[in-house]
């Protein structure tokens, strides 16, 4: 028997979204990295289920922000900014509705500059 990641217990914390809705091929994932967990199966999902292009800023600083100094998050931060012009979506990891200042910085941002459709986790939920 085969085994497969994205298993009915992988995909059973997100059953309750609608990832359609994203026509656009290249999505930029945005959000706090206290939801590492989520941006690792909603990449996976977005990938392997939907075909899509899928980046985040770094993969070292979703998994071990307490790692880095201020100057260099904040090098990470300029980094963030500069590959969402690469991108034709943003999906904001809004869970709860948390959104932390560097996120609400990158959405600012995309807002302004790059003007370009922006996707919340929390309006892609199916309704009950």
């Amino acid at each position: 028997m085969e085994k497969e990641r994205l298993n009915k217990n992988f995909l059973h914390e997100f059953k309750d979204f609608d990832f359609s809705k994203i026509k656009e091929s290249k999505i930029y994932l945005v959000g706090s990295a206290k939801f590492k967990d989520s941006f690792i199966k909603i990449e996976s999902i977005l990938q392997i289920i939907h075909n899509k292009l899928v980046s985040i800023c770094s993969i070292d600083g979703l998994l071990n922000k307490s790692s880095f100094s201020f100057k260099e998050w904040e090098k990470l931060q300029e980094i963030a900014l500069r590959k969402l012009h690469f991108q034709e979506v943003i999906l904001v990891i809004d869970i709860d509705g948390y959104i932390g200042e560097h996120t609400k910085e990158e959405i600012d941002y995309f807002k302004k500059n790059i003007q370009k459709p922006i996707y919340y986790l929390s309006k892609l939920k199916k309704p009950k």
